[in-house]
């Protein structure tokens, strides 16, 4: 069975986009982004146009809805 890449996410934001990507590489999803190069040199374009995209393969959507969840719990009540 082959395994199918999907676009998980767009972003607008580099940092954040570039955040999650490290978040899951760390977590062991293969996993990249597109669109860096378009989205610093148009910034005000459409996101679907401009946006950072980040692929993952489509069987761990589910794994990594469950791990970015998690994480997002935490910050959640961390009392700051």
């Amino acid at each position: 069975m082959e395994d199918k890449i999907i676009v998980y996410r767009t972003f607008e934001n580099p940092i954040e986009a570039n955040i999650i990507l490290t978040r899951l590489q760390d977590a062991g999803f293969s996993c990249f982004l597109s669109g860096e190069n378009t989205a610093g040199l148009r910034p005000l374009l459409d996101s679907s146009i401009s946006g950072i995209q980040l692929h993952v393969f489509e069987n761990e959507v589910a794994a990594i809805d469950d791990l970015l969840a998690s994480d997002e719990d935490l910050e959640e009540g961390d009392g700051r």
